[in-house]
């Protein structure tokens, strides 16, 4: 009987001693370039971020900008004119005026004196521009703003990046998606203070350290998600990660080393969503980006 008992235990043990070093299984070097490739990119596009220099809540003025503290909305840039221009918001339209005759142009290369902005079904403009500066007037939570990039700000050279976690196996978890009957739309908070609705298409379940947890997917897979890291190791507002999703309900890979710090992390001009609720995981995933900057 007691060798029995023996037996029994060494089995149990050998089988958490499998899950556990299969957990702990080293990343293939395919894996980790795969990962390293995709950082780079991350990076690359990264700089539309570090380029924003402005963000404006319009009203039914005249929105004037440009370097003159005269101005509506102050650009401290120093190749601006005085006044550059201004937006107007009418019942139906809005427009856009230049000041001081500014050389000012569309993507295309026409001058621009005075423009009817039209906004279309994604709420964006089109985009003008001045020597290095770019804007367009975008809607968030029905309200209209205007961007605006620099591609000379001091800060696309000053940023060295961010850390990222070591990558492990063990935050490459296989989770169980299934799509919700139609999509659900939510209110949640966003980095200009106010709720934004967003859609969610449906709901990926999974285990870590023999726990069940969830989060709630949106559309194309993109998905928010927070953890007991954030506002520590990892920035604040939660992070992002896209999903490979399934044609239909069924087995899903979440990769959490994937994890990346969303556009609010870089610029205070930002828009950005930040997790709901349900998407706050009561676990810390030390995986993926960091909060902390590359030296």
């Amino acid at each position: 009987m007691v060798n029995k008992h023996i037996l029994i235990i060494g089995l149990i043990l050998l089988f958490y001693g499998c899950n556990d070093s299969k957990k702990n299984q080293p990343l293939s070097l395919e894996y980790l370039s795969s990962l390293s490739q995709n950082i780079q990119e991350r990076a690359e596009k990264r700089v539309k971020y570090l380029e924003l220099t402005g963000l404006f809540k319009l009203d039914s003025a005249a929105n004037t900008f440009g370097k003159n503290p005269s101005n509506k909305f102050v650009l401290d840039i120093e190749y601006l004119p005085s006044s550059l221009g201004s937006i107007s918001l009418f019942k139906n339209k809005v427009k856009f005026n230049t000041l001081e005759k500014s050389l000012i142009y569309d993507s295309v290369g026409n001058q621009i004196d005075s423009l009817a902005l039209y906004i279309d079904s994604n709420g964006n403009s089109i985009e003008l521009y001045y020597k290095f500066l770019k804007w367009q007037v975008i809607t968030r939570s029905g309200a209209l703003y205007l961007r605006l990039w620099d591609a000379k700000n001091p800060a696309i050279k000053a940023f060295k990046g961010f850390n990222s976690y070591e990558a492990k196996s063990e935050f490459i978890i296989e989770g169980d998606f299934k799509y919700y009957k139609s999509k659900h739309t939510e209110s949640v908070s966003s980095k200009l203070g106010i709720n934004d609705n967003t859609d969610f298409i449906g709901k990926v379940e999974f285990a870590y350290n023999d726990k069940s947890y969830t989060l709630d997917v949106g559309s194309q897979g993109f998905t928010m998600v927070g953890d007991l890291t954030s506002g520590e190791s990892t920035y604040g507002g939660g992070r992002y990660l896209y999903l490979d999703l399934p044609k239909t309900d069924g087995k899903i890979s979440l990769d959490f080393n994937y994890l990346y710090n969303p556009p609010c992390a870089f610029s205070e001009f930002t828009t950005c969503l930040f997790p709901p609720q349900q998407n706050q995981l009561p676990i810390e995933i030390k995986a993926g980006e960091r909060i902390d900057k590359a030296l």
